[in-house]
C-alpha cells in the first residue's frame, strides 16, 4: 500500500511574521504606559488644554486631508493619464482614509474600484501612482525640512548632530531605496518567484519615475502640494505643542513633521500606535523637551485627526462605505500598498 503523503509544512516563521506587529504593537504601548506613568507629573498641562486649541487643531487636520489630497491627485493623474477630477478624488480620498480605519487596505481597494468603475483607471496604473506618491512625497518633505532648518535656524541640534545634516542624509537615502533595491532584487535566485514578480515591478516603478522626473509641470505641482502640506503641518505640530505650553520652535516642529512622515509610510504595528507615540518621546527628549510631551502630542494629533477625518467622511457617504467595503475587498483585484 502506497504511502499517504505527509501534508506540507507551514512556512518557517510564518507565524512569527503574522504575531510581530502584534507582539510591537504590545510593547510599544505597554512603554508608553511606562512612560506616562513615570513622568505623569508633567501631564497636568492636559487639564489646562483650551477646547478652542483642540478645535484649532480639528480645523488645521482638516486643511491637511485637502492638501494630501492635492498631491496625491497630481501623481494619480500623470500615471493614469485619466480625467479624474479634483472633487471627484477628494471625495475618495477622504472616505478610503476613512475606511482603512475599520477595514486594513479597505479604503485603498475602495478608491481601486471606484476609480476604475467611474474613470477607468487600471488596478496597475493605481497602484503605480499609489507607489510612487507616497516614496516622492517622503524624499520631497525630507528635502524641504533640511532646506528650511538650515536657512532658518541652521544652528539647531538633534543628539549633537546638525539637524540639517540629518535631514539632509535621510533624503539621499530615502531617494536611493527604490534604485539600491533595483540593483539587489536581481542577486536573488530566480526560482524564488515573488522576488522576480516584485523585481519586474519594482522596474516599472523606477522607470515610470524616471520618465515622470523629466515632466516639470508635473513636478513644479507636486513640488507646490506637498510645500503646501510641510508648512501647514509643521505649523500644525508647533500648535499642538504650543497647546500644551512645551517649548518646541520651528526647526523641531518641522523635525516633528518629518518623523510623522516617516512614520506614516513605514508603519511596525497596526497604525503605527505606541511606535508613534515612543518615537515622538524619544525626539522631544533628543531635543531637551519632556519626553512626556512628545508623546502627548502624538495622541493629539492622533485623535484630532481621526475626529477631522470623521467629520469629513460622514457628509460624503462614509456609512455606506464602510457597509459595501468588505465586499469590494474580495471581490476586486489589488495590490495592498501602506495606507494612505
Amino acid at each position: 500500500m502506497a504511502e499517504r503523503p505527509s501534508p506540507l509544512p507551514r512556512r518557517p516563521g510564518a507565524r512569527a511574521r503574522r504575531w510581530a506587529p502584534w507582539l510591537a504593537f504590545a510593547l510599544a504601548v505597554a512603554a508608553t504606559v511606562a512612560l506616562v506613568v513615570v513622568r505623569g507629573e508633567e501631564l497636568s498641562a492636559l487639564a489646562e488644554l483650551a477646547p478652542a486649541a483642540v478645535a484649532w487643531l480639528v480645523v488645521q487636520q482638516l486643511a491637511y486631508l485637502v492638501a494630501q489630497s492635492g498631491r496625491f491627485h497630481v501623481v494619480l493623474v500623470r500615471f493614469t493619464e485619466r480625467p479624474v477630477g479634483f472633487a471627484p478624488w477628494l471625495r475618495l480620498f477622504v472616505l478610503g482614509r476613512f475606511l482603512n480605519l475599520f477595514v486594513p487596505q479597505g479604503g485603498n481597494v475602495y478608491r481601486a474600484v471606484e476609480l476604475h468603475r467611474r474613470f477607468g483607471v487600471g488596478y496597475q496604473d493605481f497602484v503605480a501612482a499609489f507607489v510612487n506618491a507616497p516614496w516622492l512625497a517622503m524624499v520631497l518633505n525630507l528635502a524641504l525640512g533640511a532646506v528650511a532648518v538650515a536657512a532658518l535656524v541652521p544652528g539647531a541640534e538633534l543628539g549633537g548632530w546638525p539637524l540639517w545634516w540629518l535631514l539632509a542624509g535621510t533624503t539621499l537615502l530615502g531617494a536611493a531605496v527604490p534604485f539600491v533595491a533595483l540593483v539587489a532584487l536581481p542577486l536573488v535566485p530566480r526560482r524564488w518567484r515573488p522576488f522576480a514578480w516584485l523585481h519586474a515591478r519594482l522596474a516599472e516603478m523606477v522607470g515610470a519615475t524616471l520618465a515622470s522626473l523629466r515632466d516639470r509641470r508635473y513636478l513644479a505641482r507636486v513640488f507646490a502640494w506637498t510645500l503646501v502640506s510641510f508648512v501647514q503641518a509643521s505649523a500644525m505640530l508647533w500648535s499642538g505643542f504650543a497647546a500644551i505650553g512645551s517649548p518646541v520652535g520651528v526647526a523641531e516642529a518641522i523635525a516633528f513633521y518629518v518623523l510623522l512622515q516617516l512614520a506614516t509610510y513605514l508603519p511596525v504595528t497596526p497604525g503605527n500606535v505606541g511606535v508613534q507615540e515612543l518615537a515622538f518621546g524619544a525626539l522631544a527628549a533628543g531635543f531637551g523637551v519632556p519626553a512626556v510631551d512628545g508623546v502627548v502630542v502624538s495622541g493629539l494629533v492622533r485623535v484630532t485627526g481621526v475626529v477631522a477625518l470623521v467629520l469629513a467622511a460622514l457628509p460624503l457617504g462614509g456609512v455606506e462605505a464602510v457597509r459595501s467595503a468588505g465586499a469590494e475587498r474580495t471581490a476586486e483585484p489589488t495590490a495592498s500598498p501602506a495606507a494612505g
